[in-house]
């Protein structure tokens, strides 16, 4: 009808203004554009089971739903469930998976998949960690993910500034991405019966101070660790439950949620070149995949802190990290 043609028409215009300017996406962009995605959406079909009347909506109505359920936190950090509280992390948590349960097959191959990803909300032990307070001062700040699966490329970019801006740091995580094979089992007894997953390889771990006093720094102090996989585990993958032209779930291979918003960061992806510079390098070697106990044994302190084990009786959200909405 004419209502459906003119949102049509201001949904493309909104789309083609995010192509201009894709280094400033804004969460209100963000949610816009997942409403324009529902109002334009066709009807699912049908799923199989009691569901609400909620989950009777398009997939796409249902994660913009999901993302006005996400609160902006300080510093731009993801909310994560240890840092807002409980009930809205349980209600968080139950929406991505009603979108999850409308999610199409074949993701993995999408082409939208590859792009720059902010992380807005996860359950994820090594993102609650973070989240939950640094020392010195420190806190997690705003999370990419870059991705780009033709050249088998991907960072996990985050951000880690200081209370007093006394300094600012920031961790990078180097891997490879490529579609995993059909039928295979992640490390939660998953199986990948709908093309949506894909495996990944951990080469390279850095922390890196990058200004003080708000002064970058010419020559940014950087720590760097080789990451090698324990034979013997099973291989990292991620599933990507849901995605559009906004939003993304994705679930790790111990099953911990990850909801993105297609979003550009400032800090641009390592080239080819620039990774195999970073990898003739060297540095600290550790194990992933063997557990905390065995890679706790050489890892550097920042790494231990990454991988502490989560307090089990936290029932509050940690104070450290403040909600703004």
């Amino acid at each position: 009808d004419a209502r459906r043609a003119a949102a049509r028409v201001e949904c493309g215009h909104l789309e083609h203004g995010n192509m201009r300017q894709p280094t400033s996406t804004s969460r209100r962009t963000a949610l816009a554009s997942a409403l324009c995605g529902a109002l334009l959406s066709a009807p699912q079909a049908a799923i199989t089971g009691p569901v609400s009347a909620a989950e009777q909506l398009p997939a796409a109505s249902l994660a913009a739903e999901l993302l006005a359920l996400i609160p902006s936190m300080e510093f731009g950090a993801p909310a994560t469930n240890a840092t807002v509280p409980p009930a809205l992390a349980r209600k968080i948590e139950a929406r991505a998976a009603a979108v999850e349960r409308q999610a199409a097959r074949n993701n993995a191959k999408d082409p939208r998949l590859s792009d720059s990803w902010r992380l807005i909300y996860s359950n994820g032990r090594e993102i609650t960690n973070l989240a939950t307070g640094l020392p010195l001062g420190f806190v997690l700040g705003k999370t990419y993910q870059p991705v780009d699966v033709q050249t088998g490329r991907f960072e996990n970019q985050g951000l880690v500034e200081h209370r007093l801006g006394l300094a600012r740091a920031s961790t990078l995580v180097i891997g490879d991405v490529r579609l995993a094979p059909p039928g295979t089992l992640n490390a939660a007894g998953t199986r990948n019966e709908r093309g949506n997953r894909v495996d990944v390889d951990f080469r390279r771990l850095t922390f890196g101070l990058d200004a003080v006093l708000g002064k970058p720094l010419e020559t940014p102090l950087r720590k760097v660790v080789v990451t090698r996989q324990n034979p013997d585990a099973a291989q990292p993958a991620n599933d990507v439950t849901y995605l559009d032209a906004t939003c993304r779930i994705t679930r790790g291979g111990d099953d911990a949620l990850f909801i993105f918003v297609r979003e550009r960061g400032n800090r641009p992806m390592l080239s080819l070149e620039e990774r195999e510079a970073l990898f003739a390098e060297g540095g600290a070697a550790i194990t992933t995949g063997s557990g905390d106990a065995d890679l706790q044994k050489g890892a550097p302190p920042e790494l231990k802190a990454l991988l502490r084990e989560e307090r089990r009786d936290r029932v509050e959200p940690i104070a450290s990290s403040r909600v703004l909405r």
